[in-house]
């Protein structure tokens, strides 16, 4: 009898354990989905003060660049990756890199060159962190 009350209590804080780890950690959780190729519409919120031309979406860990065209740009990818918004490298005088994004089935990405996209991801995740 007391064998099977240690072997209940062990197996029911092993799944306790396993249930934290699994909602806790949404690492673990992405691990375990189904990567899949998905079409990908981004659409360019531009609010620099050059023409949407002097954009594309790169893909990091790739030699993908998509430009925009009226504002959008199409790609298919896995589900797993992530897009960045670059300078057009056929303009050399715009220097823009935004932030790693991971893809959706529509995005939206904003190129703001009033304040630098690196700074504005680290607050928006400190902001998320630590709000009430």
């Amino acid at each position: 009898m007391r064998f099977f009350i240690k072997s209940i209590f062990f197996v029911l804080g092993i799944s306790i354990i396993g249930l934290m780890l699994w909602f806790g950690m949404p690492n673990i959780q992405t691990a375990f989905k189904k990567v899949e190729v998905i079409s990908v519409t981004i659409t360019l919120n531009n609010k620099c003060s050059v023409d949407d031309d002097s954009f594309v979406v790169a893909v990091p860990g790739t030699d993908i660049m998509v430009p925009f065209k009226k504002g959008i740009a199409r790609l298919r990818l896995k589900s797993d990756r992530k897009v960045q918004l670059q300078s057009n490298p056929k303009y050399e005088a715009v220097r823009y890199t935004g932030i790693h994004v991971p893809v959706e089935p529509k995005m939206i990405l904003e190129a703001d060159c009033s304040t630098s996209p690196r700074l504005k991801g680290i607050f928006g995740s400190m902001k998320n962190q630590f709000k009430n």
